[in-house]
């Protein structure tokens, strides 16, 4: 199968998410779409010669909680480009879908792509086309077909900067009404790669009526692609969209800020390891960030906020978390959570120690005002190596809490399962169970569940991938038991 033939295959995986949550992911779609362009680079590296000429690129930023609070939303993109001799080729495509509480909030599909060929070193002609179909934005479809003209102003390896007009004809259908037009066409695009492993990217596509200016489209794009590995990079970008004649009871424009992971098939150019680091007794500390933001015929925020803190010796270790998650959607929080836990371990052996910890939950839509557990554990390291631990622990403790307006406090029992594993010097992996047990009320208890993968960037940033499962047994009156989060961000390490 041919590259182009494979690029054909995957635009059928195409990229979504324009106002929903970003920071928060759907997990089996996500793993679906990572495991199908792991087998298409498998094919891809037996077919294609590594000087191709085709470079490929797929892209995901998914998003998914359940629970007290129902949303999802799906970014997917791919991107396909040629350059030999005198040719250039463009294709892209990407679907962008969320929805909240069972409502869609976001439904586009766009297709695009564009034939140069070279004149003089600069001067370049080409045909483009485009389909484009938005159901929150009420257009059924608009159908772009043109030629230009154009001249690079900046070509060399790590820039390029070019110019673009022309004219075309446009076909669509919004708000239950067909429209054919003659349009004109603006276009500047703009790369530059800012190191080996980082490139900036950005365009702006203006398309007004021929006979009238003030009719127009417009798509603005920027973004950084930072390489970390030979096929993955992580992905931050913003689209607006002006649209200068909308469908009736809709508005003008939408911005959408989207992160995620982007994988190529034929590889990154010049990605090399940063080599591994000792991992020394002292203080280490990560903070992270994941924000999202859509604005337009649909309103959506989303802030995670993380911080982790540990400090370890031969015969103790401290450890600190704290995790801030918000979303709100068209003015109506959708969520409002905070988790912390601070615990002190001292060892008298190798791999066996007694800890004092408090943890510490506010959850809002749970009706968790507050839930406050000190205690007492004893533990034990059932592997302790440099690039593995599985520790296990429990103990007494108090639980002082305040759910659905009633206060409580009682003796319980806390538990708690941790793994840490360093898969290779830039990707390392943990997770963690624990649990709160009230003796006296079998059926009076809670869980949570994390899993996190760390991809490291550089010696101090990581782009972090955290799923998270709460489970409480007895909720407050009229919530639901169980939440599942999936967000993403950036994490900064000192």
């Amino acid at each position: 199968m041919s590259v182009l033939a494979k690029s054909l295959t995957i635009s059928c995986c195409v990229e979504a998410l324009k106002y929903s949550r970003p920071c928060i992911l759907s997990m089996n779609k996500s793993l679906t779409l990572l495991t199908f362009l792991s087998l298409s680079n498998l094919a891809y590296s037996e077919e294609t010669q590594p000087d191709s000429p085709w470079k490929v690129t797929g892209a995901t930023s998914l998003a998914h909680a359940s629970g007290n609070s129902d949303s999802a939303s799906h970014s997917l993109q791919l991107s396909a480009k040629y350059a030999k001799d005198k040719n250039e080729v463009f294709l892209g495509a990407d679907w962008l879908y969320s929805e909240s509480n069972g409502d869609t909030s976001t439904d586009s599909f766009r297709i695009q792509g564009q034939y140069n060929r070279q004149v003089t070193e600069r001067f370049f002609h080409g045909i483009n086309g485009s389909y484009f179909t938005d159901r929150v934005a009420d257009l059924d479809y608009r159908t772009e077909l043109g030629l230009s003209l154009g001249y690079y102003l900046i070509k060399n390896d790590d820039t390029s900067l070019s110019l673009e007009t022309g004219l075309g004809m446009a076909w669509e259908e919004q708000g239950g009404e067909s429209h054919d037009l003659v349009i004109n066409r603006f276009v500047q695009r703009f790369e530059h790669q800012l190191s080996k492993r980082a490139k900036i990217w950005q365009s702006i596509a203006f398309t007004p009526k021929f006979d009238d200016f003030n009719d127009y489209n417009l798509i603005a794009e920027a973004g950084i692609d930072t390489t970390i590995s030979e096929h993955w990079a992580l992905r931050s970008s913003v689209r607006y969209q002006y649209d200068s004649s909308p469908a009736a009871g809709r508005q003008s424009d939408d911005t959408t800020l989207l992160m995620g992971l982007s994988y190529s098939l034929g590889g990154f150019d010049d990605v090399k390891s940063t080599g591994s680091e000792s991992i020394a007794n002292s203080w280490s500390t990560a903070t992270s960030l994941g924000f999202g933001l859509n604005s337009g015929n649909s309103e959506s925020k989303t802030i995670g906020l993380s911080f982790d803190s540990s400090y370890r010796e031969r015969k103790r270790e401290v450890l600190l978390s704290s995790k801030y998650n918000f979303a709100e959607n068209d003015n109506s929080t959708d969520t409002d959570t905070l988790r912390a836990n601070a615990q002190y371990n001292h060892f008298f052996g190798e791999r066996s120690y007694l800890g004092a910890g408090l943890g510490y939950l506010r959850n809002q839509l749970s009706d968790i005002s507050y839930r406050i557990t000190p205690s007492v554990t004893f533990g034990h390291y059932l592997v302790k190596e440099d690039d593995m631990t599985l520790s296990v622990e429990a103990g007494p403790g108090v639980t002082f809490e305040k759910v659905g307006g009633i206060t409580d406090d009682y003796f319980s029992i806390s538990a708690a399962e941790k793994f840490t594993w360093s898969i290779n010097e830039n990707t390392e992996f943990k997770q963690s169970l624990s649990a709160i047990l009230d003796p006296s009320n079998s059926d009076n208890y809670s869980l949570a569940a994390d899993a996190q993968l760390n991809l490291k960037i550089s010696a101090m940033l990581s782009w972090q991938i955290t799923a998270t499962w709460t489970y409480d047994n007895a909720p407050a009156v009229d919530r639901g038991k169980d939440d599942t989060t999936l967000s993403t961000g950036i994490s900064l390490k000192f």
